[in-house]
């Protein structure tokens, strides 16, 4: 098991082909797959999606790209529902009909029995938590997709909604107020699916409302000066409303019903009618796109998160208009690029970003927000192939070298450095560890970064080139830093590594003088005013680490309680102290790590496999009870096809032979020498338990648990059977 485990690829940016080229040489046309994606997973839907999305919107081959999307999600929906995720579901379905553009939706429903299906149980879901919100969005669904009886039936439990919104609203008999609650529920659902029926009757309801607030605006009471104000306020919702539709003729003929003299509804009604009637540039879509593109300050202060979907879709749907009508603009292909971003459709969204930059070069903001995407491509690619990561560095290097001839004085962030250090991350966790080496070097003869020397350290130490070692983390401790925080973080890390560098070579007092300068810079972060409860919980469980090495037990277990407190569903605050304390023999409180890892539904089901053959492990050699939640899950466990060979292995039903030989690759095989090893091991076979131990180092898996764990039992000659304090040096250990 890695022991930088990652979580699961996200659902958009996981798209992982190569096919980047420079983008002095980029072509503005774009291309996408003929037949429909074969679909299996998450990933397979990102990948297919982005390509999808880079379709036009008369390409032959869309239909059946978005049959086969659809279908994946639909089956995918009642997974989720029949497991009880109908957040998750509800999400699903959300992605499933952002496979219709506006426009498309607009034109007539597309019949789909099955996704109707799947949105009646989210509805009935909802409904029975009296949700209205998503089952508004579910009935939506099914009126738009589903067939005439379903329609009808959808039509008339969306009127029951809204007659039970509107009984229960807080301000019910207040004529003004009323309808508050019920316009908040129908604009959230308006926001991500626009579909004619909902435009519709989100649009009536603003204009009713107009009206209504006309008739109270002639007091000079405070309700009358509320009203005045709503009404002023129509036609900006409306505008809104029917952009976020893509229906340009549809706002321009609201704002005309509200029959108002307002000049912002007068202004608004020329801006959209200019950009309908673009001819000659997209100029006037695109002024039109910036009245509604929320800056970075309004997206973290300001917009609820239903405010920034529909302003994004409005922008989106007008980016998307200029780029078709005037595909040589580059302004157009940078808008779209970013709306895509904000989407999550990184491939998508990189077509378009250099689709402008090659059109027109000197724009900074773009290249630089290209190369935040570039970063972000590679390493979600990472996530899947090492291989497919080390083939995109050559793109890479062409395109960061030609942002340096553009822009000597303004260095494009992140580079080439950071490029490579996401490789090497990921040639280090496959074991490829010579590549990851040499790798590194390069980038630090380029420039060093305090990422690099600290892999460099880890892979000199483990590979015990203990001088090397040491020189990568001196140097890593004179490095410059622009924040006092980044400083002292990296200074804790340094003086960690030369800690164990010490401790290796018998110098137990410079060891220890390290580990409390150290202490001292850890107190100082966790101290720190304003510290996220991400980092504040990293940082408590290296100085739960640091106090166990200092041989204080007590407030090492309290510190990784801690953690787990202030973020109870990180991997690596189960996940790092488990490795620490099963390591060095203390069952009890390895114990207590793990009960609260079973208990928690937010980890993966493979995770807590692991946790439990190493509790059972330790407790099998220490003469302890064997924990029955630990013996039980193993013995039950169903998951992925590997772990479950490991369960099986655990129990006697499959034998070594059987493992290794259905090892797939070098991380499976350094897992079956190792849990072999701690079975020969631990029933008198030491010679036998040692010399798979040795294999598991021979992998070069570095990045995983289980090659810590052997490096340090070999490094002992010891397999604990008692507490072994992290400071020993011999093999005594503590009865």
């Amino acid at each position: 098991m890695l022991a930088r485990s990652t979580a699961i690829a996200l659902l958009l940016v996981a798209a992982a082909t190569v096919d980047l080229g420079c983008a002095r040489a980029h072509k503005l046309e774009t291309r996408a797959p003929v037949a429909p994606p074969t679909i299996r997973d998450l990933d397979d839907f990102a990948l297919a999606l982005n390509d999808f999305t880079l379709m036009a919107d008369d390409d032959p081959s869309r239909p059946g790209f978005r049959e086969a999307l659809a279908r994946y999600l639909v089956r995918y929906i009642n997974e989720r529902v029949a497991a009880d995720e109908h957040q998750e579901a509800l999400t699903a379905l959300q992605f499933a009909t952002a496979l219709y553009t506006p426009g498309e939706l607009r034109r007539g429903p597309d019949r789909d029995p099955e996704l109707a299906a799947v949105a009646h149980k989210i509805y009935l879901a909802a409904a029975r938590r009296g949700n209205e919100q998503p089952a508004l969005f579910a009935l939506a669904v099914e009126q738009q997709f589903g067939d005439d009886k379903t329609r009808a039936r959808a039509i008339a439990q969306w009127q029951e909604i809204e007659d039970w919104v509107l009984r229960n609203a807080h301000y019910a008999d207040q004529p003004l107020l009323r309808h508050e609650e019920l316009q908040e529920a129908m604009y959230e659902t308006a926001a991500v699916f626009p579909a004619p029926f909902v435009v519709k009757r989100l649009s009536d309801l603003y204009l009713a409302r107009h009206e209504a607030a006309v008739r109270l605006s002639d007091s000079s009471s405070a309700l009358g000066m509320e009203a005045r104000r709503r009404a002023e306020f129509s036609s900006y919702l409306l505008a809104r409303l029917y952009l976020r539709a893509d229906d340009l003729p549809g706002a321009i003929r609201a704002l005309g019903e509200l029959r108002s003299d307002d000049v912002v509804a007068r202004r608004g009604g020329e801006l959209i009618q200019e950009a309908l009637d673009a001819q000659e540039s997209a100029v006037p879509l695109l002024v039109l796109a910036e009245q509604f593109k929320p800056d970075a300050e309004e997206e973290a202060n300001v917009y609820a998160a239903s405010q920034l979907a529909e302003s994004w879709g409005i922008v989106e749907n007008l980016a998307r208009r200029a780029v078709r009508k005037f595909p040589k603009d580059a302004d157009a292909h940078l808008l779209y690029a970013r709306s895509l971003r904000q989407s999550g459709l990184i491939k998508a969204s990189i077509v378009h970003f250099e689709a402008a930059i090659a059109l027109r070069e000197d724009t900074f903001d773009a290249w630089r927000e290209l190369a935040e995407l570039k970063q972000t491509r590679l390493e979600r690619v990472s996530d899947r192939s090492a291989e497919q990561a080390l083939a995109m560095l050559a793109d890479l290097e062409k395109f960061h070298a030609r942002a340096v001839e553009l822009w000597r004085d303004r260095p494009i962030r992140p580079g080439m450095p950071e490029a490579n250090f996401t490789v090497s991350l990921v040639l280090y966790n496959a074991g490829k560890i010579d590549k990851s080496r040499a790798l590194l070097q390069k980038s630090l003869a380029a420039e060093p970064m305090p990422e690099t020397l600290d892999l460099l350290a880890t892979i000199e130490q483990k590979s015990n080139h203990l001088d090397r070692a040491e020189q990568h983390l001196q140097a890593l401790l004179g490095l410059p830093f622009e924040h006092q925080l980044l400083r002292l973080r990296w200074e804790t890390r340094a003086r960690t590594g030369l800690a164990e560098l010490a401790l290796a070579r018998g110098d137990r007092k410079e060891s220890e003088r390290q580990l409390h300068t150290a202490l001292r810079e850890l107190n100082t972060i966790i101290a720190f005013p304003g510290l996220s409860d991400e980092i504040r919980s990293a940082r408590l469980v290296e100085r739960g680490k640091l106090l166990f090495r200092l041989g204080d037990v007590e407030q090492c277990v309290a510190d990784f309680r801690q953690a787990r407190g202030l973020t109870p569903n990180d991997t690596a605050v189960y996940a790092e102290p488990m490795l620490f304390i099963v390591s060095h023999g203390y069952y009890r409180e390895a114990l207590e790590i793990y009960k609260a890892a079973l208990a928690n539904d937010a980890l993966r089901e493979s995770l807590k496999l692991y946790f439990s053959l190493w509790i059972n492990e330790l407790a099998l050699r220490q003469g302890q009870d064997v924990d029955a939640d630990a013996l039980e899950f193993v013995h039950s466990f169903k998951g992925d096809s590997w772990p479950r060979k490991l369960a099986l292995h655990a129990q006697g039903k499959v034998t070594f032979d059987q493992l290794i030989n259905d090892a797939d690759d070098p991380g499976e095989q350094a897992e079956a020498y190792f849990y072999e090893g701690l079975r020969r091991w631990r029933t008198g076979n030491v010679q036998g338990g040692k010399e798979m131990m040795q294999k598991v180092i021979s992998t070069e898996m570095m990045g995983f648990f289980e090659y810590d764990m052997a490096r340090s039992y070999l490094a002992w000659d010891d397999l604990p059977t008692h507490e072994r304090p992290a400071a020993s040096t011999s093999s005594a250990q503590r009865k």
